[in-house]
């Protein structure tokens, strides 16, 4: 027999509470995957869909562009004409250029919210939300400065609302009155302005998506084709059954006193004026604040980085490119061994996740006698630790069910018990295939794989990679005399006890007949 090692903790955590909204907000998900599909599901896009929004916007707006006249007497003529006299040419395209606005206001916010209730803004998260707090007035600006360049009653509303809003700054407000929205200082050189900075301020908005994506490997930025075509269609058909049309032409010499109000831009406003201006700074500063500060207040303890093990790294690359949040770089090789490259992690990007020890050729638990030593591991969570105690278990109970769960999915705990065998890793992707492998040959009965699926992983890729090693479709694969009917790879999230219990049921009869023991 192998000598095995004194006990290293168990491989099994203690799973974290989940506050009450973000269970809440997964149940709405899992509601959603039955009508869409989890690959179709929008609120699992919503950041992706923003993206497609913008792009729609920006496409729109430089037609839009090409026919508007920027001086004071012909800009709401020019964008009106195009309305009212182009319906399904240029009207269509004004119409998806205001709508696409709007919706990416709204999965923006979505998004915002999303990512909040998931608790996806700490740790490693930080800069990717910071970075998206500037966007979101950026955003603001451009949508307002459009309205403004349409000359309408709307835009005269939009102009003084923000000139209000500004005048209660000290030494500022009367000079903007006064250069802006006075009727004498209406010309051409103003609409010239406001045509610069609202398609700067959108272009600046995309260039800073690139900079708020940066530290992730590859970025979802398009929603799924099934999801894209359906946006585009409700766009067009909202386009063509409620146009967006021009109110009268502003006349600057008297603010109307009731305009239409697009609340996706125009919510500061109504606030403002149930209030007061400084009200309305000081609730979008303490805002702006809260939203940066945010990921310091997090309480939840941050996992230790992993650890490159030179002397059983071959410089392979699998852990650079499985990585879900570029945390490792390849660098040039450091101890003379005939390599060009090792892995290299930084530790501000770790997430601790395991994936890159479950891409690691040296995680092989048949070639180690004594500790499983590999390329890259978690000081916290050694991989050797989960063999161990999947040996004493099998020591324990022989033939029982082998159950390898996620910490941030079904709760193993819940299900170990008599013939079954619960251990779990930080993420489904941080065990190897071959461990499945080398829990039929130490006399499991069978084994279940159980991960947050394709599109739950709260990892990002981590359930992408566990179903493509899997099923052979990325390295390190599954030996083919380990596939059959004795191993399960299922998806099983937070809650879903019940189906890790039942998938267990389901199998055991069928599995008493087959022995994964054998060679092929």
């Amino acid at each position: 027999m192998e000598p095995v090692e004194p006990a290293l903790p168990l491989a099994v955590a203690d799973p974290a509470p989940r506050p009450a909204t973000e269970r809440a907000w997964r149940s709405l998900e899992r509601q959603a995957d039955r009508v869409f599909g989890a690959a179709a599901n929008p609120l699992r896009q919503l950041g992706a869909l923003a993206v497609l929004m913008l792009w729609i916007a920006l496409a729109s707006g430089t037609y839009l562009y090409i026919v508007f006249d920027t001086t004071a007497a012909g800009a709401h003529a020019s964008l009106d004409d195009l309305a009212r006299g182009q319906p399904w040419a240029g009207g269509l395209v004004r119409s998806l250029h205001r709508y696409s606005a709007d919706a990416f206001v709204l999965f923006t916010a979505l998004h915002v919210l999303r990512e909040w209730l998931l608790g996806r803004y700490a740790g490693f998260r930080w800069f990717s939300w910071v970075s998206g707090v500037p966007l979101l007035w950026l955003a603001l600006l451009s949508g307002l400065i459009g309205y403004w360049m349409v000359a309408d009653t709307r835009a005269l509303f939009v102009a003084t609302a923000i000139a209000d809003w500004t005048g209660w700054l000290p030494g500022f407000g009367a000079v903007l009155m006064r250069n802006f929205i006075a009727e004498e200082a209406i010309s051409d050189r103003l609409f010239a302005l406001l045509v610069f900075i609202h398609i700067f301020a959108a272009l600046l908005v995309l260039a800073g998506l690139w900079v708020h994506i940066k530290r992730i490997a590859r970025p979802v930025t398009q929603p799924s084709r099934q999801t894209a075509v359906g946006s585009a269609l409700m766009l067009l058909g909202l386009a063509a059954v409620w146009p967006a049309l021009s109110t009268a032409p502003a006349g600057f010499t008297q603010v109307p006193s009731v305009v239409p109000v697009d609340w996706f831009f125009f919510w500061l406003f109504p606030l403002m004026y149930a209030t007061s201006p400084g009200a309305l700074w000081a609730v979008t500063g303490l805002g702006t604040v809260l939203l940066v500060m945010l990921p310091w207040t997090s309480r939840a303890p941050r996992p230790a980085p992993a650890v490159v093990d030179l002397a059983h790294c071959n410089g392979c690359r699998r852990c650079f490119d499985d990585c879900p949040f570029s945390a490792i770089v390849l660098v040039p090789r450091t101890d003379r061994r005939p390599y060009a490259v090792q892995p290299e992690v930084d530790a501000e990007l770790c997430a601790g996740c395991g994936i890159c020890v479950g891409a690691c050729p040296s995680s092989l638990p048949f070639r180690a006698r004594g500790r499983l030593a590999t390329g890259i591991d978690l000081p916290d969570r050694p991989l050797t630790a989960l063999r161990d105690a999947l040996r004493r278990g099998l020591a324990a109970q022989p033939g029982a069910a082998v159950l390898f769960g996620c910490d941030e999915g079904a709760d193993a705990r819940a299900v170990a018990g008599p013939d079954v065998i619960a251990l779990s890793a930080p993420c489904a992707a941080m065990l190897p295939p071959a461990f499945a492998d080398y829990a039929l040959r130490q006399g499991a009965a069978r084994v279940v794989v159980a991960s947050c699926g394709r599109h739950g992983c709260a990892y990002r890729l981590g359930g992408r990679w566990t179903d493509d090693r899997f099923a052979g479709r990325r390295d390190p694969v599954l030996r083919q005399r380990a596939r059959g009917p004795n191993l399960r790879l299922l998806e099983a999230l937070r809650g879903d006890e019940a189906r890790l219990r039942a998938a267990l049921r389901e199998t055991a009869p069928r599995q008493a007949r087959h022995s994964g023991a054998g060679d092929d």
